[in-house]
């Protein structure tokens, strides 16, 4: 946040012009695919539902999973998972169910960023190995980690370290493989959020949508690993910056960093707003098709 904030400061004389020329069309063009992505991200967490066998209407899903989301505007990121541990009971999903899917999320969404960025940005440009060469030390370990059984015996060996009860749940190599496609497809329509932004200060080509892409996904991993920050709040902002000022110029890439985090914010309001009428609109829970919480 200390960061996001010196930039801002750093930049201020010159911001209010950069800002002014983002358009209105590309405005509402970027906001709409950041509407798209975000609610990508939320078909993340229902494919790893379903792969530990929880599978709620898609419509109930997604009003639970939209409205807890605005949780993560507060500090320490960890109301989303309580919240949805509490809608979880009324599936009959029991909480350590929840709480599996909320941290493998965040393992899916963090490991698929840094690895899209380590894949992109280090051929980017003429210098990109040279300023990203540590992310290819990472794309092993990182792809070994998703697999499906990996994650759940880490978390129970974690929770039995601190001497709480392990989860003992089991993930499903296609609801995993779900979950993983799902990531990347969310990094590629926000990378297009980014690039139709990028498009106000010079013309872009595909070397800038790669740029974009990989820098969205190293960008929003970065913000989730720093918990304290609520939703990834100036972390996110300093590394895009970092991967986009080299392109567009410093600041510019500040005013599509921050036009990116008001439009991604309204993104989760939108959503949260039509979860929240579909949930007030339902009678009553949808029956989940099927609980089988261990299976493969």
């Amino acid at each position: 946040m200390v960061g996001g904030s010196y930039l801002v400061w750093r930049h201020t004389e010159d911001l209010g012009e950069a800002v002014s020329q983002l358009t209105l069309w590309r405005v509402l063009v970027s906001g709409v695919l950041g509407v798209v992505g975000t609610y990508l991200i939320g078909r993340i967490w229902s494919s790893l539902l379903a792969g530990m066998g929880v599978r709620p209407h898609a419509l109930d899903a997604d009003a639970v999973f939209f409205v807890s989301q605005l949780g993560k505007y507060i500090p320490g990121s960890v109301w989303p998972v309580v919240a949805q541990m509490q809608f979880g009971l009324r599936w009959g999903a029991p909480r350590r169910v929840m709480l599996a899917a909320n941290l493998l999320l965040l393992a899916v969404v963090t490991a698929t960023g840094i690895i899209v960025g380590g894949l992109l940005l280090p051929w980017s440009s003429s210098d990109g190995l040279e300023r990203y060469w540590w992310l290819l030390l990472l794309l092993v370990p990182l792809a070994v980690s998703l697999h499906p059984r990996l994650v759940p015996a880490v978390l129970d060996w974690l929770l039995i370290r601190i001497g709480r009860e392990p989860l003992h749940v089991r993930l499903s190599g296609r609801g995993l493989g779900a979950a993983v496609m799902w990531a990347l497809a969310a990094w590629v329509v926000l990378g297009l959020h980014l690039l139709v932004l990028m498009t106000a200060y010079d013309a872009v080509g595909p070397a800038d949508l790669v740029v974009a892409i990989g820098g969205m996904g190293l960008a929003w991993a970065a913000g989730l690993a720093f918990i304290p920050a609520p939703a990834g709040a100036g972390v996110r902002e300093a590394v895009l910056v970092l991967t986009l000022a080299p392109l567009v110029g410093t600041t510019p890439a500040v005013g599509v960093a921050l036009a990116s985090r008001v439009l991604l914010l309204l993104a989760d309001v939108l959503l949260a707003a039509a979860g929240s009428l579909v949930a007030r609109h339902s009678r009553t829970p949808r029956p989940v098709a099927g609980t089988e919480v261990g299976g493969a």
